[in-house]
């Protein structure tokens, strides 16, 4: 079935199958998950309460409040409360000032490093009751890369991880997210300002379709340009950054010595 038909009903089932039987295989009491307020976060939450059960779901909120809009935690209080789970809410400012005291500033490696926190947090809660970590992450982030390596990649599971951004907008509608939650600019939030389509110097509408054509079907550049209308040097950015970022999506590359 062609990427752009994806049955999203079906998807749902294999989801809420996938995330419950992965917890049986790994013997987890449960699992905890990072909500950030964004689509992404809110309905791997969802799908993971229809798995498991909102009493088997714990879910921490993670802002640092110099960077975090407070709108953002206010939309990820809502989805907890609304899918009644365990919820924490951990200011990580202090523990990101005790990191960068002697350190250099770098605003992506102190980006990376906010992302890194949340993942130690999560293992944390995670260990503590016995429960798998599972990540938020969608097949448009995996892709090109955008999300940072040991940080939101650094996870148990990802049930979501093959959808399309535009397609987990679609099921955030079908599962009665509040629009303005599926509706909101993506960001991963690591500094002021920062939003996912303004790095990416395009919007997911059109970097899905360039991926579906580049990824799933193995069209070509040129290809791609003409049915889209876009420039071939817009799309040549797009497909680099795919190939430029697959290391992230493997596992550390072993030297064999026998």
């Amino acid at each position: 079935m062609a990427r752009g038909q994806l049955d999203l009903g079906a998807a749902r089932k294999k989801i809420v199958s996938f995330i419950s039987s992965r917890a049986e295989k790994a013997e987890a009491e449960g699992a905890v998950l990072g909500l950030s307020g964004g689509v992404d976060s809110a309905v791997a939450a969802y799908l993971t309460v229809e798995a498991l059960g909102s009493r088997r779901v714990a879910a921490l909120i993670m802002p640092d409040f110099r960077v975090t809009p407070e709108g953002d935690v206010s939309d990820a209080r809502q989805v907890a409360e609304e899918l009644c789970v365990e919820t924490r809410v951990i200011d990580i400012a202090p523990i990101h000032r005790a990191f960068m005291k002697g350190l250099e500033q770098n605003r992506l490696a102190e980006g990376n490093l906010r992302a890194r926190i949340r993942m130690a947090f999560l293992y944390f809660y995670a260990n503590s009751a016995s429960r798998m970590v599972v990540g938020t992450g969608d097949r448009s982030e995996a892709l090109l890369g955008y999300f940072t390596k040991y940080g939101d990649g650094g996870v148990d599971i990802l049930p979501i991880g093959d959808l399309y951004k535009t397609e987990v907008r679609k099921m955030g509608e079908i599962l009665g997210i509040s629009r303005k939650i599926t509706s909101k600019r993506s960001s991963p939030r690591l500094w002021p300002g920062q939003t996912a389509e303004g790095e990416l110097g395009m919007n997911y509408n059109t970097i899905d379709e360039v991926l579906r054509l580049h990824v799933d079907q193995r069209k070509g550049i040129d290809e791609i340009a003409a049915r889209l209308g876009v420039k071939v040097s817009e799309i040549r950015k797009i497909t680099a950054r795919v190939e430029r970022t697959a290391h992230k999506r493997e596992t550390p590359e072993v030297c064999r010595v026998h």
